[in-house]
């Protein structure tokens, strides 16, 4: 452990990024990448290709996004929700994903007598991975959904100048590079938020 004791206007990317790089292969599938990214308690992560050049990005935000143009929206909080009116007036929540692929899914014999599935959590809202995992397709890799607009910056920019690329670019994350343009660590905003709370912050260099 590290302790800064220069103020956090003086610090750069390099004391605040998390050198312990996660990284994403372009050929993985997208269902194993987010599970990674789960495991690993990101959002997003560099995507490197066979010689270890950065080639894109992966984010949550990114993935979600093209997810929702393959899905119809629906006025609910999950985009994946029916509703079926029964005779009497009685309100169906159906859900609208293939059968497993929600752990809220019930099937329910309706007044009809056929089955149905519905949506036995109809007022939650689901989590993003939940939302991600439904919507794209089983075939789907990391190459298909991440951006490859790569906003970086190099490890010696100013903290200050980090967040100002952020807000800039409307961006979560920055990919940091050193003087060979090999990719070395990222800053979130998370990151920026931690030293903004707490400017004498102690940080792992291996986190």
């Amino acid at each position: 452990m590290i302790e800064l004791e220069q103020p956090s206007a003086y610090q750069t990317a390099c004391d605040l990024m998390c050198s312990d790089l996660k990284t994403l292969s372009p050929g993985l599938e997208l269902s194993d990448a987010m599970d990674q990214m789960a495991r690993w308690g990101v959002r997003g992560a560099p995507v490197l290709d066979g010689a270890g050049h950065c080639i894109g990005i992966l984010s949550v935000s990114d993935i979600a996004r093209s997810a929702g143009s393959l899905a119809e929206p629906r006025l609910q909080t999950c985009p994946f929700m029916g509703i079926e009116r029964e005779p009497g007036g009685r309100e169906t929540v159906l859900c609208l994903l293939p059968l497993g692929v929600c752990a809220n899914q019930r099937n329910r014999e309706m007044r009809s007598g056929r089955l149905a599935l519905t949506c036995a959590e109809p007022d939650s809202l689901p989590t993003d991975w939940q939302v991600v995992e439904s919507a794209v397709p089983a075939t789907a890799t990391v190459r298909d959904f991440m951006s490859t607009t790569i906003v970086s910056v190099q490890t010696d920019t100013p903290i200050r100048d980090i967040a100002r690329l952020m807000m800039n670019r409307g961006v979560h994350r920055v990919v940091v590079f050193d003087a060979d343009l090999w990719a070395v660590g990222v800053v979130s905003v998370d990151d920026l938020l931690q030293i903004v709370a707490h400017p004498q912050i102690t940080v792992n260099p291996a986190a």
